[in-house]
């Protein structure tokens, strides 16, 4: 039977490396990705692939995916292909599931987890058609919910060149779970503040194309993240060009905007475009 675990917090005297901690800040500050997850668990326990599959009316949807390993042969993702099997055929005899309606329920603190061999996966198509055709051994799911009635799923897979989990390695993973909640709950916040700064930023960069049409696509885009906040040298990180480039297209725009009779500055742009 696979085994599974619910907590909220860390086991006690669980202490983890720095390049561990290094690699859980790394996720967090940053929107989801699955390359970055893998790294972060890969500081504890080896694992070869890993998925984000999210739960959307109770049917599993994948995000994306990671190899700690090159595919073999060019263009080949082994993590998208395997789930496009497991979609086709398998994910309605899947524990996961069950196990992901219960964390819906849950507070969103919680994590909950799912080890299970392939020698344990109950569908004999399943076993054959993705972990031997892969060689891989196992898989351990950590689940747990960003908001009520949403959930995602870190799985992790383990193959024949890294064997099965020892039980040490389990622990590990096991202490690691609620940090790493943490951390993608944290990167997926992030993911949704960048989002509606986006959405912001592409309403005033509308308005000022309407109200100004003098100024270029480019000169819209400066002054929308001037009256965001964003020094010279953001602007300039977030266009990928230089901060001396940035600081052109602001002394151009705001003449235009003097021609026009609007703001100047950024308090009033602020104010303005707000």
């Amino acid at each position: 039977m696979p085994a599974i675990w619910s907590f909220d917090a860390p086991a006690p005297g669980q202490a983890l490396s720095p390049a561990a901690v290094s690699a859980l800040l790394d996720c967090a500050s940053a929107p989801p990705s699955a390359a970055r997850l893998l790294r972060a668990i890969d500081t504890v326990v080896p694992v070869e692939y890993l998925s984000l599959v999210n739960f959307r009316r109770d049917t599993p949807e994948l995000i994306e995916g990671s190899s700690r390993h090159p595919p073999e042969g060019q263009g080949r993702d082994v993590v998208a292909e395997c789930f496009a099997i497991y979609r086709r055929s398998y994910w309605r005899a899947d524990a996961v599931m069950r196990l992901a309606d219960r964390v819906s329920q849950r507070p969103a603190r919680e994590v909950a987890v799912l080890h299970c061999r392939a020698d344990e996966l109950p569908v004999a198509g399943w076993r054959n058609e993705i972990y031997k055709r892969e060689r891989l051994t196992e898989r351990f799911t950590l689940l747990h919910a960003p908001a009520r009635g949403a959930v995602q799923a870190i799985h992790l897979y383990r193959d024949e060149r890294q064997g099965l989990f020892r039980p040490d390695e389990i622990q590990r993973l096991l202490g690691l779970a609620p940090l790493l909640r943490q951390a993608h709950q944290a990167a997926l916040n992030a993911d949704g503040v960048a989002a509606d700064r986006e959405a912001q930023l592409a309403l005033s960069q509308q308005r000022l194309a309407r109200l100004v049409p003098a100024l270029s696509p480019r000169e819209a885009e400066v002054v929308a993240r001037i009256a965001h906040g964003l020094s010279a040298d953001g602007i300039a990180a977030a266009l990928d060009v230089a901060p001396s480039t940035v600081v052109t297209l602001r002394k151009r725009a705001y003449a235009k905007l003097a021609e026009a009779g609007l703001p100047a500055d950024r308090l009033r742009l602020a104010r303005w475009l707000g």
